[in-house]
């Protein structure tokens, strides 16, 4: 990120010829207001954005940062209420949970997992998220801690208890009524259930291949579901505020606005939201992995000052994804002295599709109109 964006933006720090090649100064030309900075009040989002500012900031403007908060994991600003979006999120859900009971070796090792690290008891239902086990599953895997075992009396390793501070996750900038009982609440998921954690008499361990059995599993419901009519339609609602804000940065900057840099620093939701609208389907198909970043990156034409953007993930250009990119749509450009080519997409292209064609496949024109047509019973979808 250092090596691609801190140069082009004048972000770096200026060499000083008085000194040696290794003394520099700060850049005269970078202000507070060049760099724009979100992210959600959840602490590991907050220390994220600065990680990955750490190297593109010279030190004396840390302290004129302004990081702003945003209230949803989505970044949805003043487009945020939207009933239909939660019937289809409900939907998607339904159709996973069919496929998951087609599978007891799966069911199996979730409820085995999932009453062990998660510390879910018989009479809460146990688990039905299988992506929430396998959350769970990489605190243990990353960290090359034994897999979870189970007794029979339903006891386990303290080591796999979280740490009360860890739940507590949450910086209040805003801070309410409620916000003093985090605290306790973190206290109270932490403590040890009275029931048994585990159903069956068996004991033993989970082994490698369980664990296989479950990332296979959620590997192929991931692919399966990013590319169902309800998932596109979902991110389309859920993304709408953060595409509508993005959009609004990239007009500012090609209006001569002093904005060279926006950070969004959320959750793996919020990508799979952006993803989801703009038809962009990764590797991992809604997966969106740890670390994973969306660049939205904004050109202007010297030659005829025309603006275009272009589209990375993880490094990867997935401009020609986009439907109002595809084909024809962009320039296609040489990227590099080796002759590598990149597409560049016309920025009224996205303008375009969000103001006149972004309801479309919701049989909508407007925000409003698509949360609240339909909105207790969507049309119907095949299965996966």
């Amino acid at each position: 990120m250092h090596q691609i964006y801190a140069p082009t933006l004048g972000l770096l720090l200026k060499p000083n010829a008085l000194r040696a090649a290794q003394d520099s100064t700060p850049h005269t030309l970078l202000n507070s207001d060049e760099v724009v900075v979100f992210t959600t009040r959840y602490r590991r989002t907050f220390q994220s954005a600065l990680a990955l500012l750490y190297t593109l900031l010279p030190a004396d403007k840390w302290l004129a940062l302004n990081v702003r908060e945003s209230h949803s994991m989505a970044f949805c600003f003043s487009d945020c209420s939207c009933a239909q979006s939660a019937v289809l999120h409900k939907r998607l859900n339904l159709l996973a949970d069919r496929q998951l009971q087609q599978r007891a070796d799966v069911l199996a090792v979730m409820q085995w997992i999932g009453g062990t690290l998660l510390q879910h008891t018989p009479n809460e239902g146990g688990v039905t998220n299988p992506f929430e086990v396998v959350d769970a599953m990489l605190t243990v895997l990353c960290h090359d801690a034994s897999l979870p075992c189970r007794r029979r009396n339903g006891s386990q390793p303290s080591s796999t208890r979280a740490n009360n501070q860890e739940l507590v996750d949450v910086i209040n900038i805003d801070q309410d009524e409620a916000a003093p009982n985090l605290l306790q609440e973190g206290e109270a998921a932490a403590a040890p259930a009275e029931q048994p954690l585990l159903t069956g008499e068996g004991e033993g361990c989970v082994e490698p291949a369980h664990v296989d059995a479950l990332m296979s599993f959620t590997d192929e419901l991931s692919l399966r579901t990013a590319k169902h009519a309800f998932y596109k339609r979902s991110g389309l609602l859920r993304a709408y505020g953060m595409i509508r804000h993005i959009v609004g940065y990239m007009l500012k900057m090609i209006s001569g606005d002093r904005t060279k840099f926006v950070l969004y620093s959320g959750h793996d939701w919020t990508m799979q939201y952006l993803t989801a609208a703009l038809g962009i389907v990764t590797r991992e198909g809604q997966i969106i992995a740890y670390a994973s970043r969306l660049a939205f990156e904004v050109y202007r034409s010297e030659a005829h000052t025309d603006y275009y953007f272009r589209v990375v993930y993880n490094g990867r250009d997935v401009t020609q994804q986009i439907d109002f990119c595809e084909g024809g749509k962009s320039l296609r450009v040489t990227r590099d002295s080796r002759g590598n080519k990149a597409d560049l997409c016309p920025i009224e292209n996205i303008i375009r599709f969000l103001h006149e064609d972004y309801f479309a496949p919701l049989n909508a024109t407007n925000f409003k109109e698509a949360c609240a047509a339909n909105a207790a019973n969507p049309p119907k979808a095949n299965e996966f």
